[in-house]
């Protein structure tokens, strides 16, 4: 997974706080892991030592893991394994949150069995004095109607009925009734989606509370209705029962909103891939694949890779007034050029471009860097950033190249010196080492977690004409804090001087912001400190906008929600070793995404939570436009993580 990162004992337990399935690549928060899981982990850590080197060609350390495993001692691998098991490493609130997480599962399915008409109640849910507040209240404010949308939001629950008697009927009752209200409205289709997040927990002597987040969408009539909140659920351990079972003993309501999308005949969006996709072979071949088919297919040596980091450019490739698609891929497979028909269908046109390279490459940018009219190519990929000339019909000749940067993830073009040629900015991410495929984190590791300043370097490439490009990042100030594990970066001109100013997220820490401090005073200064962005987060990507429409720009950073590290960092215990700026930075981290508002002073203001825009989930890219055409920016947010074919597996 992305961020498989520390091995230690204290940065394990700070990956953990902030993303699960971070640091060990197993989302095993959730439940138990079982012995015969364990066993199966352990064997695989162990035969898989030294890099997936022959054991003939396994370090000394190598080898010593593997004795002691026979020898019937503890391994370091054992010693990592067991922190997978939050009962063996001493972490009560976890190991409850694996029960809870297990009865809302069953909480879950009762309630899409409620929206699909054949809702059966399971044993063992509910204690006998079971209370729950109304779960749709009715003091709802709207926020949003703009003639399409329409969003209403409530901090408060109406009521808090508590039940006349403890009768299993009237417990139930209890429960479906308020969950019928939540859920009303909803086409009773099987096509309702109910999902429950556990994001926090308490535990007292008598009760365990906790905090879930709920979302819930369906279609209502020709309308899309999502309703989401959270829910404050606390929980009594039955005295006739194991120790591994908790019974939910009331719900309440601290958050609530409902979305209603008038459809009229029509979506917002319709995915059009497929259609898109017809005319090209190889569609359902290479690009429907996923990653453990490659892996299986395509070695290192080739340079693939499991992360799924490949880029792609939007551009008018061949001149004809239509916008072009080019797809990087992993090593061992070939980039492809799309081009567009005039029906939206495309045409791959890779190999006729001279566009088909097969290096890993990470990504990729459509702009014009010899100022003749069309749209030039540049790609990074794992060893060098290419550059090649558009002859104008869409053909593509290599014309060289850069190796500035030893791991270069994403590319942003911009005029920075106001010379009349775009220049490439391009962000590193972690160093490379000896060895097949040891780059980013299986070269090194971020340290410390929450603030890495130990990751590859980032290059400003100044535009010399005639595809020359010189490296000028000393030159002109963006050596400052570069070595932060850099995921993205976007270029804008935030203080409104003329000049184009740089922003920087970074992954494991703080961001940058740099200014552009003009003709009179050539080169950059990271402001970000006394701006207030460094947004200590997991950056992932930045995009700029005017969302309140004041004239000043704003800023959105993509960083990654977590529910384990929104329960675990709020712990006494995960406290008890850490200063208190390390404490509310490892809290950001688990946060989410960032909005920051700017100011007529240059600084800005942090109106993430304000504006409900924090849960983006494990967000990679997102950006601002205007979706329903009514002058205002929207964001769209892209998230998620690839899911392996066995639960078991790392």
């Amino acid at each position: 997974m992305k961020k498989s990162k520390l091995s230690t004992r204290y940065f394990v337990w700070i990956g953990a706080a902030i993303a699960v399935a971070v640091l060990l690549g197993y989302r095993k928060f959730y439940h138990h892991p079982d012995t015969s899981e364990m066993v199966r982990l352990r064997s695989r850590a162990t035969s898989t030592s030294g890099q997936h080197r022959p054991f003939s060609q396994a370090s000394s350390n190598d080898v010593s893991s593997i004795v002691w495993t026979r020898s019937g001692l503890k391994s370091p691998i054992d010693e990592e394994m067991e922190k997978a098991d939050p009962n063996i490493d001493g972490w009560d609130t976890e190991a409850l949150s694996a029960i809870v997480s297990r009865q809302l599962k069953r909480l879950q399915k009762y309630a899409e069995g409620i929206a699909d008409a054949n809702g059966e109640e399971p044993a063992d849910l509910l204690a006998a004095d079971f209370r729950c507040q109304t779960l749709r209240p009715g003091n709802l404010v709207e926020v949003l109607d703009d003639g399409r949308i329409k969003v209403r939001r409530s901090r408060a629950a109406d009521d808090d009925h508590v039940p006349d008697d403890d009768s299993e009927e009237h417990q139930w009752h209890e429960l479906t009734k308020p969950l019928n209200d939540f859920l009303s409205g909803l086409e009773m289709s099987g096509n309702v989606r109910v999902d429950l997040k556990l994001i926090g927990i308490e535990k007292s002597q008598q009760t365990i509370t906790t905090r879930v987040l709920v979302g819930t969408n369906g279609t209502s009539g020709d309308d899309v209705l999502q309703r989401n909140a959270v829910w404050i659920c606390r929980w009594e351990s039955p005295a006739h029962v194991s120790d591994d079972l908790l019974l939910l003993s009331s719900i309440e309501i601290s958050d609530y909103e409902e979305v209603v999308v008038s459809d009229r005949g029509r979506r917002l969006f319709a995915d059009c891939t497929a259609s898109a996709f017809a005319e090209t072979d190889h569609y359902h071949g290479q690009v429907l694949r996923d990653v453990n088919f490659w892996a299986s297919r395509v070695t290192r040596i080739e340079d693939m890779n499991f992360y799924g980091h490949h880029g792609l450019a939007v551009g008018d490739a061949n001149g004809d007034g239509l916008e072009d698609l080019y797809v990087c891929d992993g090593g061992g497979l070939p980039n492809r050029l799309y081009l567009q028909n005039p029906d939206g269908t495309l045409r791959e046109s890779s190999a006729a471009a001279g566009m088909d390279w097969l290096e890993h490459s990470r990504a990729a940018l459509l702009v014009d860097l010899d100022n003749d009219g069309d749209q030039d190519l540049v790609v990074a990929t794992v060893v060098i950033v290419l550059f090649a000339e558009n002859d104008g019909n869409g053909h593509f000749e290599l014309r060289g190249g850069h190796r500035a940067v030893d791991e270069a993830h994403s590319l942003c073009a911009a005029d920075y010196d106001l010379d009349g040629d775009l220049d490439i900015y391009v962000c590193g991410y972690g160093t490379k080492a000896g060895g097949i495929g040891l780059r980013g984190l299986d070269a090194s590791h971020p340290l410390p977690y929450h603030d890495a300043n130990n990751g590859g370097r980032n290059a400003l490439l100044d535009n010399r004409g005639k595809f020359r490009f010189v490296d000028v990042t000393e030159q002109v100030g963006l050596d400052q804090n570069n070595s932060r594990w850099s995921f993205a970066a976007s270029w804008d001109d935030y203080d409104n001087d003329g000049d184009l100013d740089l922003y920087v997220a970074n992954d494991f820490g703080r961001n940058n912001l740099y200014r552009n401090n003009g003709p009179a005073t050539p080169g950059f200064t990271d402001v970000a400190p006394t701006a207030g962005v460094e947004d200590v987060a997991a950056g992932m990507s930045v995009v700029w906008g005017d969302y309140n429409r004041d004239g000043h720009m704003d800023v959105y950073v993509s960083n990654m929600f977590s529910a384990a590290g929104n329960r675990v960092a709020y712990q006494r215990r995960f406290a008890r070793a850490r200063s208190e700026n390390a404490i509310a930075d490892l809290r950001r981290m688990a946060r989410g995404n960032t909005l920051f508002a700017g100011t007529t002073d240059g600084s800005f203001r942090d109106v993430s939570e304000t504006a409900h825009v924090t849960m983006g989930r494990w967000a990679w890219s997102s950006n601002f436009a205007d979706l329903n055409n009514d002058g205002w920016l929207d964001l769209v947010v892209a998230n998620g993580l690839f899911t392996n074919h066995r639960a078991d597996d790392l």
